[in-house]
């Protein structure tokens, strides 16, 4: 599919700082890209950047085939959707809406029909007349969307636009804004730093940490098959276990932990090649892929330990269990099945399938 924006190496300094260090990324025409990462790494400066904001220190920014690096932010044919709604107090809905269609002059006749379609879209018609101190929290941020989209940019920038929203209508809003994507076929580059709505919303997602890309793939393939340390502990819960590389075969790598225990995972074979015999190595596995037993377990991927806490959140439980080396490990069970707690057993077994340890840097 072609490119609807590339960014190449891109350099984004403040005095002598770089808040985005050599980045290179590429989205596709009609694509859902989100910009991950916790505070400070550099993902809003990205989006500000693409918009026309700010203007990066080197490299260059491509949008539909064209360098806009240099160019004002009216010249480019994008559209910001920001966290505070940024709507005009002192207008009604009709007229913030319209704010942008009015600026290039479009006819009267056009001006009405684009703002029913998009108040439509935004499932908000009949809202002309009001003004913005009348709407909730959620019709404003519908409304914002509504006045991004009626000029039908190429691309529309989010930056964090559901933070200020309630738990409940945030996650509503997060399957409307993808079905609206979907709908509009506009290319979407979305910024959060909420691990679970880049996972709901995203065609793909960009982790981003201190000013790089650490990072780049579909949802699942973040989640269930992360490259770096940074990216398995920052996308959900994970646990992840070092020790040495004692041996490899092709995919297998068979590691040494802390107190002489060894346990094999199944990975990249060109990841696992990349380290030699004796060196440190790192894996990780996700806490629903963890199994718990009160009784032994014949197999490789075993470890004894004592149980610590349970904690119930809705439709899972966690268990955190201390293990011999006397690191902790969280298992995530459905909580309908869980084990019932036997006080009475003084260990409890852990175990898993070779090919759920995925090995990280």
């Amino acid at each position: 599919m072609e490119a609807m924006v590339q960014l190449v190496d891109i350099v984004k300094s403040f005095k002598n700082q770089a808040a985005v260090d050599n980045i290179n990324a590429e989205v596709k025409k009609g694509e859902f890209l989100t910009l991950l990462g916790p505070s400070g790494c550099g993902k809003t400066t990205t989006l500000r950047m693409i918009a026309g904001f700010e203007e990066p220190t080197s490299g260059k920014i491509m949008l539909d085939g064209t360098d806009v690096s240099n160019k004002s932010p009216y010249e480019r044919d994008v559209n910001t959707v920001f966290q505070n709604y940024a709507l005009f107090p002192h207008m009604n809905i009709f007229n913030n809406i319209a704010f942008g269609l009015k600026i290039r002059k479009v006819s009267k006749k056009e001006i009405k029909e684009k703002v029913t379609r998009a108040l439509n879209l935004v499932q908000l018609e009949g809202f002309e007349e009001r003004f913005p101190s009348q709407l909730s929290g959620g019709q404003k941020q519908r409304i914002a969307i509504a006045r991004a989209i009626v000029n039908s940019p190429k691309v529309l920038l989010l930056d964090e636009p559901l933070g200020a929203l309630d738990l409940k209508l945030r996650k509503q809003m997060q399957f409307e804004l993808k079905h609206l994507q979907r709908k509009l076929g506009i290319t979407f580059i979305y910024v959060t730093h909420d691990q679970e709505e880049a996972l709901t919303m995203s065609d793909r997602i960009a982790v981003m940490n201190k000013g790089k890309i650490e990072q780049v793939g579909v949802p699942d393939e973040i989640y269930e098959r992360p490259k770096t340390k940074f990216v398995a502990d920052f996308i959900g819960e994970t646990n992840i276990f070092e020790g040495v590389l004692k041996s490899r075969e092709g995919q297998k790598a068979e590691i040494e932990l802390k107190g002489k225990k060894v346990v094999n995972v199944v990975d990249d074979e060109e990841k696992i090649s990349d380290i030699k015999i004796g060196e440190p190595i790192a894996f990780a596995i996700r806490p629903e892929r963890i199994n718990v037993s009160y009784e032994e377990v014949d197999g490789i991927n075993v470890l004894k330990g004592k149980f610590k806490e349970r904690i119930f959140v809705g439709s899972i439980n966690k268990t955190v269990i201390t293990l011999e080396s006397g690191r902790e490990v969280i298992v995530n069970e459905p909580a309908a099945s869980t084990l019932p707690l036997e006080m009475d057993k003084e260990y409890m077994h852990i175990y898993w399938q070779m090919q759920d340890g995925v090995v990280i840097k």
